[in-house]
């Protein structure tokens, strides 16, 4: 579940900079006369496994990659992430990447960490996400937007502002695999979930990888993602037209302060004649609140596989043993 992670440590000694520049083939760089090291020409090698090491002009180290990925390829396997990675096989990955790196993990602390889920699903991953519409607890419900910097609408996420420590992302893994031009592609439909932590304060590598905390950690992420809103089907009571159906659909899912907002600015700008205004006006504020006793909601497929596969997914995971 671990992928993406970020480690730093700083104040390292004389010696702690040799040994780990010799042992990883940093390449001595300079900057303003100081000297820095990092493998930014060879991480993608097959030597380097995809992890990036940088000692900047202070001394301090940062290590980065994907501990999903590294596992599979010490493993064997080719460097992807497209499988399921249990929290005992995070673990048993952090130990092996430092020893494999020769860092010593005293006061090397974890700055930014990603964890994901992949979910093999039977339709096409825009099926889902054209139906995700926030996610969160009632009053506190984050909205997910189509990120727009990839094509096809095959990523959403909830605003990650520069100043956001948390966020939520879901899209398309086989879709990202084709993006990046991966040389392996999975022949399977796979929805990625993943929830991002950024600048964590004083977190140890030694206390996040404790067993309780990744149980812990495990916990929060089922119980964030349980809490993603699909769109819902409605059945309206007999007689109400397309429009007003519509027009249901939107207070339901936007409130209805939201909906009689945007009729105004849109009877203002002249996008909504005097009539149409009018009818929706009335609507909301006459004939709602009677109506909506009758509306019957009807779960999407979409939302009852994305269910049962959570369900199934957090079984095997929970009964996964950590060890001490």
């Amino acid at each position: 579940m671990i992928d993406f992670i970020t480690l730093v440590k700083t104040h390292l000694s004389d010696m702690e900079i040799k040994s780990i520049v010799d042992k990883n083939r940093l390449q001595t760089n300079s900057k303003d006369g100081l000297p820095y090291y990092d493998n930014s020409n060879t991480k993608n090698f097959s030597q380097d496994q995809g992890i990036y090491i940088l000692i900047d002009t202070n001394g301090k180290l940062k290590v980065e990659g994907s501990l999903h990925k590294y596992y599979n390829e010490i493993n064997g396997r080719d460097r992807n992430n497209y499988n399921q990675f249990s929290m005992s096989e995070a673990k048993k990955a952090i130990n092996q990447l430092l020893t494999d790196k020769g860092i010593d993990e005293d006061n090397l602390r974890v700055y930014n960490y990603e964890i994901g889920l992949n979910l093999d699903v039977s339709k096409d991953c825009r099926a889902y996400m054209d139906k995700m519409i926030d996610i969160g607890p009632p009053g506190d419900e984050r909205k997910l937007y189509v990120n727009a910097r990839y094509k096809d609408e095959r990523v959403k996420t909830t605003i990650f502002h520069k100043h956001t420590r948390k966020y939520f992302k879901a899209y398309d893994k086989v879709f990202e695999g084709m993006d990046k031009k991966r040389k392996i592609i999975p022949d399977s439909k796979i929805l990625r979930l993943e929830t991002v932590y950024r600048r964590l304060d004083n977190c140890f590598v030694a206390d996040f990888f404790n067993r309780d905390k990744l149980y812990n950690m495990l916990e929060a992420f089922f119980r964030d993602w349980r809490t993603l809103h699909f769109e819902r089907d409605i059945i309206t009571p007999k007689g109400t037209g397309r429009a007003r159906q519509y027009l249901c659909m939107e207070i339901i899912s936007e409130g209805r302060e939201a909906v009689l907002r945007k009729a105004k600015e849109r009877h203002k700008n002249g996008s909504l004649k005097d009539w149409e205004y009018r009818n929706i006006r009335e609507f909301i504020s006459k004939e709602w609140d009677e109506i909506k006793k009758d509306i019957t909601f009807i779960q999407s497929d979409e939302d009852k596989e994305f269910r049962d596969l959570m369900r199934v997914n957090y079984t095997l995971l929970k009964n996964d043993e950590i060890d001490i």
